[in-house]
């Protein structure tokens, strides 16, 4: 439900949607206290908790003399768009938006700590058929809206940005196309175990056992999300899904045989075919085609305006949130757009929040990756495959987002710790049961 409110609910961007999210999660965590520091994942809790403190610390007010030493950027900040500068001040340089940053990551860091050991208990079929469902909603109507109400959420709402181009029930394409590239290969995940599940070594393929009713039906909402992603025309979102599609081959090839392993791709080669169907070909080709002119070299250009950002603020930031608001003393005079955010999640947490913050987040990535490589090697059950495409969707995101800055909508980001939820929850429950059946 705290999913489902967030994903419909203007994928979160707005301010008010989040309320029940934070409510959802805090209710998720009674039921379900966290435990963290423990297991495969110990290192990885305790990253993301050294990050939310560091967050916090950005908005404990500090005597005058004390920012010039720890943050004299800040305090030029403030001399710049200020008349008169406060003597006591956070080191970030607008600390309401930091309170919300901090406030939507602590809320999304208990949602992915509780909903993993929800699933150490079981739920984890549950939350994959939610996924699957909601993608036969989200995709169709995602493609409908934008093709004959292209600049209203649900054919109805303005959007606050004028220009926006909404995908109900995201602001644009590429967050559309991100919580699409990270329930594709989960929803592939989900589908290969239930094959796994219900075969025995030796056996030749059954249809009649493959294509049951369940399957068929995850089957066609793999084919609307992969239409949806094509549709999408987002060149971040296909680029990483098609980088997600590589990590689940090389690692399946490892614990498939290589005539299932054919046949898994020749179904996915034309579910795709047949999902170009629904995509404006002309459309895609140019493109592709505009990638290097415009995707890449503008990228570039906000890139190359944010290091001297980071340059400044690189002890410990400006403070989580503040980009926007800093970016524009420091990007080129004349320029005819406005930089909102640098294109590169990565390049903005280092401007955010410093080394200080990077050098956690960083921390952070690598022990995920860690501990979800322990999950895959140590399991020999079905649930592996479930694992993979989760572990594959996370993946995705995070090539994603060397292009984009889709992980900050809330909607991705709730999707994001079920994903970590599924890939790093503990199976010791799963392992008394019988884990040769994935229903």
């Amino acid at each position: 439900m705290t999913s489902g409110w967030t994903l419909f609910a203007f994928a979160g961007i707005y301010r008010w949607t989040t309320v029940p999210l934070a409510a959802g999660t805090v209710l998720v965590a009674a039921l379900s206290p966290p435990r963290v520091g423990r297991g495969a994942a110990r290192w990885l809790d305790l990253a993301l908790l050294v990050s939310i403190l560091i967050m916090a610390a950005q908005l404990v007010p500090l005597p005058q003399s004390v920012r010039l030493r720890v943050a004299p950027s800040s305090v030029a900040y403030d001399q710049t768009v200020h008349v008169a500068p406060p003597d006591r001040a956070p080191i970030s340089v607008d600390p309401d938006a930091t309170r919300f940053a901090l406030f939507l990551t602590a809320t999304i860091v208990v949602l992915f700590w509780s909903a993993r050991r929800t699933l150490a208990r079981g739920g984890v079929r549950t939350v994959l058929r939610g996924v699957a469902w909601t993608s036969l909603v989200v995709a169709p109507l995602a493609v409908a809206q934008h093709m004959f109400a292209p600049k209203l959420f649900y054919g109805a709402v303005r959007p606050i940005a004028g220009n926006a181009l909404p995908f109900t029930p995201f602001v644009n394409r590429n967050d559309f196309a991100a919580w699409l590239l990270m329930a594709i290969p989960l929803t592939l995940g989900y589908v290969i175990a239930r094959l796994e599940s219900r075969r025995h070594p030796g056996d030749p393929f059954d249809p009649e056992l493959a294509l049951d009713t369940k399957n068929v039906a995850l089957g066609f909402a793999l084919f609307a999300m992969m239409a949806g992603l094509l549709a999408s025309l987002s060149r971040s979102g296909i680029g990483a899904a098609l980088a997600s599609f590589v990590l689940f081959i090389a690692v399946a090839r490892r614990r498939m045989s290589r005539r299932r392993l054919m046949w898994m791709i020749g179904i996915i080669a034309a579910m795709v075919t047949l999902a170009l169907m629904y995509a404006n070909m002309g459309a895609l080709a140019a493109r592709a085609s505009s990638g290097l002119t415009e995707g890449i070299s503008g990228r570039a250009m906000v890139w190359r305006m944010t290091w001297p950002m980071v340059q400044d603020f690189w002890p410990i930031g400006s403070g989580v949130g503040t980009y926007q608001p800093v970016m524009v003393l420091y990007q080129t005079p004349g320029l005819n757009l406005y930089i909102s955010h640098a294109d590169n999640e990565y390049l903005q947490i280092l401007a955010e929040g410093g080394a200080l913050l990077a050098i956690p987040a960083a921390l952070a990535l690598g022990a995920a990756y860690v501990a979800i490589r322990q999950r895959l090697r140590s399991d020999h059950t079905p649930l592996f495959w479930i694992r993979l495409g989760a572990a594959c969707g996370i993946f995705g995101l995070a090539v994603q987002n060397v292009w984009e800055m889709t992980l900050r909508v809330p909607a991705n980001a709730v999707l994001l710790a079920v994903l970590a939820a599924i890939a790093l929850h503990d199976t010791h429950v799963h392992a008394t049961t019988q884990p040769g059946r994935t229903a």
